[in-house]
């Protein structure tokens, strides 16, 4: 059997990824869970595994950063990722393997039929390139939009962008680092440029990045919670695509 470990700060994937993993192989025993770079960096040196589900973006750090740290790497591993398209390209030319968030069934399925079939174990020096691979994919291949300022325009990642709040002809801008702007373009426009890179209006006021989002709740007909702690009310019009979208891995 190989001893196997999760290592992912998402409280949800873990469970669903320890469900898919304990009812559908055997052959991995679950030996220890993590939540972060510092527990995770423990858990390996403490649990020896054979086999860990990494993920790479992490309260504390990165995946890469937990790689970095250890002596030796001596265990297969499946990087669990949430990443755009574009660096999941640098994934595919690593062979490296690797998950998708939102984590299914048939994904895992298919990765771990993999695994159990080969014998590959990779050196640190391969997640060094794959990192710079994945690094450099960012810095050039980002998503950005072009915002108004009074003397001209910022460019801003998209990526970086937590959610949209209209006022009237406005629009206020908050970002992950708990800043904010106030933009002279109305939420519809925003509504129109970001949807397609993973945002979703929840309301006629709020648009929202919903990698963001860190749970709902169904006080006063329904609510989400972002990663900065502020709460936002569900309008009925969105709430039953809103859900389909939250609840795609449902246990």
């Amino acid at each position: 059997m190989l001893r196997t470990v999760i290592i992912d700060d998402d409280q949800l994937a873990r469970k669903i990824l320890h469900r898919i993993v304990s009812q559908n192989f055997p052959e991995l025993d679950l030996v220890g869970e993590a939540g972060n770079v510092e527990e995770g960096l423990r858990l390996i040196n403490e649990a020896d595994p054979d086999l860990v589900f990494l993920d790479i973006e992490m309260p504390d750090g990165t995946g890469f950063d937990l790689i970095d740290q250890l002596l030796e790497v001596d265990f297969r591993l499946v990087f669990v990722t949430s990443y755009n398209d574009y660096a999941i390209t640098a994934f595919k030319y690593s062979a490296f393997d690797y998950i998708l968030k939102p984590v299914l069934p048939e994904n895992v399925k298919s990765t771990v039929k993999r695994i159990l079939q080969s014998a590959g174990i990779k050196h640190k020096e391969e997640f060094a390139s794959l990192k710079s691979q994945i690094e450099r994919a960012e810095d050039q291949l980002g998503v950005t939009i072009a915002l108004p300022e009074m003397n001209g325009f910022a460019i801003i990642k998209v990526k970086d962008i937590l959610r949209c709040e209209g006022e009237r002809n406005y629009t206020r801008v908050f970002y992950k680092d708990g800043s904010s702007v106030l933009i002279s373009r109305t939420l519809l426009e925003f509504d129109q440029l970001l949807v397609p890179h993973g945002f979703f209006r929840i309301h006629r006021s709020h648009l929202v990045n919903l990698s963001c989002i860190s749970r709902y709740v169904k006080t006063d007909g329904g609510m989400v919670e972002m990663n900065d702690k502020s709460q936002l009310k569900v309008s009925p019009k969105f709430k039953d695509n809103l859900l389909h979208l939250l609840l795609h891995n449902k246990l």
